[in-house]
């Protein structure tokens, strides 16, 4: 029997790579490409947020936060470190244990996920409108 032995943060890395689309990773480092967010993909986020993914009832039409979620817009994020566009990717894609955001929510894909995480990055970063 072989045992495979890695390292944790190798391991990380790993899953941060199948977890991240390659389309928007740059080719000399881990970190995501936001030069690939085109202005369709963050209007496709946002018809997502608004619609099918329901993001907008937790987050507010302006992205503002609730009582039950909190703003998307520049902050101290919480779950989201640093509102990096990998780590809203995540948040979407995975949810947030022990809080009403679930994986995938309105059952998108990982692709509208992707739309939706460009479209929140996009308004904090490129002060895409909300």
């Amino acid at each position: 029997m072989i045992m495979w032995r890695a390292s944790a943060s190798a391991c990380v890395a790993f899953l941060l790579l199948l977890s991240t689309p390659r389309e928007l990773l740059a080719q000399a480092s881990d970190a995501p490409d936001t030069n690939a967010i085109t202005p369709a993909m963050v209007d496709v986020g946002r018809a997502v947020f608004h619609g099918k993914g329901t993001c907008f009832a937790c987050h507010g039409g302006q992205l503002d936060g609730t009582q039950l979620a909190p703003t998307l817009k520049a902050h101290t994020w919480r779950d989201a470190k640093n509102g990096q566009l990998d780590e809203i990717f995540r948040v979407v894609t995975h949810g947030v244990p022990s809080t009403v955001m679930v994986a995938l929510p309105g059952g998108i894909s990982r692709t509208e996920a992707l739309s939706v995480a460009s479209y929140v990055w996009s308004v904090n970063n490129r002060k895409a409108k909300p």
